[in-house]
């Protein structure tokens, strides 16, 4: 079975093992996982087995849950290698990591340290022109360059970062790229994640054989430094600078100097860059600090536009797959309105975002009788059309020659409190039309009151006769009743045709609905259905639709 590997960032790291069951990981000590983590929620996420492995899920934690790098929303599953970041808790997904790195020490005041360059210093612009540039002067060479050729150093690593790489590979291409230029016993590229930011370690490497064994121990010190200054640092032995000689992390690893840049992409710092090196002989110097500077600000900004690819990527899957769900959606609506003796019957229905929480429907109930169907869940989006889609589906297994109206009413409202969250409720209204006698039977379950026009232009409403569904648990409801004569009129609609709002922020509401209805009443009722939409658009012009709209039209003509 696959094994999590959990580094908490002050005790030592440990493994549990999955099994094929659900894990609860948090800070309560009644997680089958528990974390001695102070920015970890109580119960923070959930891991559970899914068809192809395991899966993990924010389970309504305060500061979110992180794989690799990115919020969690929804449930993603999980590859080997895959890092889950909950609170300052890096948890691997069965895989261990080849190098541990620790970063320790807390901030500590200072006296000197021996270089701090500030990056304006050393990434402004005539300190790059003369690096890049062939007609740089000797001098200007100088300043940067020391013993490596700088220009050919910038101009072979941006040639080798040009062509867009998934980011883990980027970010070990970088590392790679460093360590052939400036040599170091050990390193690391580390990037901001989580919430509250923290630098978590990406990429390590050991180039000294003798280190293999031993963990990578950051100085916080030096980190603190490089960050809160946007300065880089150096120090040319560690272990005899005021500031750093008593620090543990220096004392174990024997650190002779170190460097600590800022990954900074001419925005923002994003992680730094730290590398050590062990021998007396062969210490860092301000040169090599400078060079570091310039190649991290190049490589951040690669990681930079690494990530805008990834995210443009994500983009356009998203809008796939969002688009493929409209579609199932529209699917899910009536293709065509129904051909009924004695009624002339028409409906639409436009979703504010591609996929929404509007439905509509007729069904059939045996050759006499046909059920109209309006309802409209809490929210928009993704979210509102999944639950939606729920309640069709539990809606069509209870239609039938048997149905009872307030018996169905019940069974769907405890459907939908049994599987959705305490905040989501769905108005519904179901009527069911005997198409002899012009009896119309209905269960309105909070939702907007269709209007009934007769004939003579009279006005009655169809008021609820019960709640939401999924507000409460064992609700019972009331069928009601009204007989339609030739002539007479029922529009069933959802509140985003009566709330729609134009750009004077006016409503067009219901009595506006209603004197349209009256001077369209004559048309057939699909004309009816186009002149309110395009009263609407008209109505609403340059302003972004906020919700979801569906109306149906039902006329008694014979």
């Amino acid at each position: 079975m696959p094994r999590l590997f959990i580094y908490p960032k002050k005790e030592d790291s440990f493994w549990y093992t999955l099994k094929r069951e659900k894990i609860l990981i948090g800070r309560s000590e009644d997680n089958d996982l528990a974390l001695p983590d102070p920015f970890s929620s109580g119960h923070h996420a959930i891991i559970a087995p899914a068809d192809n492995g395991f899966c993990v899920r924010d389970n309504g934690s305060k500061n979110g849950t992180f794989l690799n790098g990115k919020k969690v929303q929804g449930e993603i599953e999980l590859k080997r290698g895959d890092e889950i970041l909950i609170g300052s808790t890096r948890i691997i997904y069965d895989k261990e990591l080849s190098s541990n790195v620790e970063v320790t020490e807390v901030v500590h005041p200072s006296r000197n340290i021996n270089t701090v360059i500030p990056l304006k210093d050393i990434l402004k612009k005539q300190d790059i022109d003369t690096t890049i540039q062939s007609l740089a002067t000797p001098a200007d060479f100088m300043k940067i360059k020391s013993d490596y050729k700088s220009m050919a150093v910038l101009n072979e690593v941006s040639k080798a970062l040009v062509l867009h790489q998934p980011l883990q590979e980027l970010l070990e291409r970088i590392m790679d790229l460093i360590s052939e230029y400036l040599p170091m016993d050990r390193g690391v590229l580390m990037l901001k994640e989580g919430n509250p930011p923290q630098m978590i370690a990406k990429v390590p490497r050991i180039n000294n054989k003798n280190l293999l064994r031993q963990k990578i121990l950051v100085s916080q010190s030096i980190i603190n430094l490089a960050l809160d200054n946007h300065s880089s640092v150096l120090t040319a032995d560690a272990q005899t600078d005021d500031r750093l000689r008593m620090k543990d992390s220096v004392i174990k690893s024997n650190i002779h100097s170190a460097m600590c840049v800022p990954l900074w992409n001419n925005r923002e710092i994003i992680g730094v860059i730290y590398a050590d090196r062990i021998s007396l002989l062969d210490q860092f110097g301000e040169d090599d600090l400078r060079l570091l500077t310039l190649l991290s600000n190049l490589a951040a900004v690669k990681i930079e536009n690494s990530l805008a690819i990834e995210q443009a990527i994500e983009v356009e899957k998203f809008q796939k797959e969002l688009a493929l769900a409209a579609q199932i959606q529209k699917d899910f609506l009536p293709k065509k309105n129904p051909p009924c003796e004695n009624f002339d019957i028409a409906g639409t229905n436009i979703p504010c975002n591609q996929v929404g929480g509007d439905y509509y429907d007729f069904i059939a109930i045996d050759p006499c009788r046909l059920a109209v169907i309006v309802a409209d869940v809490s929210g928009k989006g993704m979210s509102a059309a999944l639950l939606m889609a729920s309640l069709r589906a539990a809606l069509i297994a209870e239609v039938g020659p048997q149905l009872r109206l307030e018996n169905m009413a019940a069974k769907l409202n405890d459907f939908v409190h049994s599987s959705s969250a305490s905040n989501r409720f769905i108005t519904f209204f179901f009527c069911e039309l005997d198409m002899r006698t012009g009896a119309l039977r209905y269960i309105n379950a909070g939702h907007n009151p269709p209007i009934v026009i007769a004939k003579d232009g009279t006005v009655a409403r169809l008021d609820p006769t019960g709640l939401c569904l999924g507000m409460f648990p064992a609700v019972t409801y009331e069928v009601s009743q009204v007989i339609l004569d030739k002539g007479d009129m029922v529009v069933l609609f959802t509140d985003g045709i009566t709330d729609a709002r134009n750009k004077d922020n006016g409503e067009f509401g219901e009595e506006s609905l209603i004197g349209l209805l009256k001077k369209s009443s004559k048309k057939p009722a699909s004309e009816i259905v186009g002149k309110v939409c395009a009263e609407l658009s008209s109505f609403t012009a340059g302003v972004e639709p906020f919700d979801d709209m569906t109306l149906i039209v039902l006329k008694k003509t014979g």
